[in-house]
């Protein structure tokens, strides 16, 4: 009888075992880093969430492109960088108005980014909410208002 196999019978057992647990610590992950809501093309929410991302991303000129042309006129893509903007950990719609070729998107951006030692014993979340107007433009569509972060551009 061969002496290495006798000596370590469950190996092959233990050795399938470990690859299983490992492929399920994947998939867990895979699943729990996939909870990002996505919309379908075409809507108001998909339009709003990708100007939000490019704000996210702070590649304003692509958030920029998702403003009506009168807001591009008025807005310079600078106008759009907020320092709180990229620093903020999440967004989301609160409510989703649609009339017609019109919506309304109530949106929340929430970051726990602040000044160590200013909240030591809190567990300080800073949300900021604001209204997106959206209109629809041959098929597209696009953010006619937008209070932020937009007012400091629309007073000029």
């Amino acid at each position: 009888m061969n002496a290495k196999l006798s000596s370590k019978p469950g190996t092959p057992i233990l050795l399938g075992i470990g690859i299983l647990v490992l492929l399920a610590l994947l998939v867990a992950l895979a699943v729990a880093g996939s909870n990002v809501r996505t919309y379908e093309a075409g809507t108001p929410e998909a339009a709003a969430q990708a100007y939000i991302q490019a704000l996210f991303d702070g590649d304003t000129h692509a958030g920029h492109g998702y403003l009506s042309e009168d807001l591009q006129r008025e807005c310079e893509p600078w106008d759009l960088e907020l320092w709180w903007v990229r620093h903020s950990d999440s967004a989301s719609f609160d409510e989703v108005r649609i009339d017609g070729d019109h919506a309304a998107i109530e949106l929340r951006l929430v970051s726990s980014d602040y000044e160590v030692g200013v909240f030591p014993f809190d567990n300080y979340d800073y949300s900021q909410e604001t209204e997106l107007e959206l209109d629809r433009f041959d098929g597209e569509w696009l953010i006619t208002d937008a209070t932020w972060p937009l007012a400091g551009c629309t007073w000029r």
